[in-house]
Formats: C-alpha cells, sequence, structure tokens
C-alpha cells in the first residue's frame, strides 16, 4: 500500500462516468494555506489521504496520520486506522479531520505514513 497524495480539502465526490464505467474523483477546493483573521483559532480541516495497493499482498495497511507544529515540532495530533484496498490496483481514500489550534500565523504539517511500509508524504497547512 501506498500513499498517492494527501491534501486537504473542501470537498470530495465519487461517480461513475458513465453510469455502471470508471470512477471519477472530483476533488473541489484543495489548499495548502488559509487564510485568518483573527487568532488564536482553531480549525477543523479536512485532510484527504489517497490510497493505491499494486498487489493482493499489499492491499492492507495502516495509515498514521500525525499532525506537528512546525515551529516547534509538538505532535498535536494523530489519526490511525487500518485499510484494505480491495480489489489491488484501485484507489481508495480516507478523510481525517483535526482539529488545528493556531496562536499565531504558522504551519502545522500532517505527516501520512503507511506503518507497514514506511512510505510518507507530509501535506503542510498554513495560516497566514
Amino acid at each position: 500500500m501506498e500513499i498517492v497524495a494527501a491534501l486537504f480539502i473542501d470537498n470530495v465526490n465519487f461517480r461513475q462516468d458513465p453510469p455502471g464505467g470508471p470512477t471519477r474523483i472530483d476533488i473541489t477546493g484543495a489548499y495548502f494555506s488559509t487564510q485568518v483573521t483573527d487568532y488564536p483559532t482553531t480549525l477543523t480541516p479536512h485532510l484527504l489521504v489517497l490510497l493505491r495497493a499494486e498487489s493482493d499482498a499489499g492491499r492492507q495497511g495502516t495509515v498514521d496520520v500525525r499532525f506537528v507544529r512546525r515551529a516547534d515540532g509538538e505532535e498535536v495530533g494523530r489519526h490511525r486506522q487500518t485499510q484494505t484496498i480491495s480489489p489491488p490496483g484501485q484507489f481508495f481514500y480516507q478523510l481525517v479531520r483535526p482539529e488545528l489550534t493556531f496562536d499565531t500565523a504558522g504551519t502545522f504539517d500532517a505527516i501520512c505514513q503507511i506503518t507497514e511500509t514506511g512510505h510518507t508524504v507530509i501535506a503542510p497547512l498554513t495560516a497566514v
């Protein structure tokens, strides 16, 4: 199992085009920074982690997402969940919704990792 992408989004929808055909993923409002007018503030963004597995042997894994404040390296949240991609060769997604408190402008890193393989993607979220 590996992570194809990890990004903060406003919305995600899945549709088959044509009906019964291949699945399309409509991702809207992808972002890595956001405007904040008053501090402190707490944001609850949607983090989309898109996964894939090439073989039957690699279709199970644990998605571990740690939210780390970049300024001081403090881990402020964590999400772990086991996933199974069935059948292999397909894509799968996981939505994670953290609570991130910004005392001032700054960045949190969502460190997304597949525990079994170590495959890692980092998605930053900066409040400006």
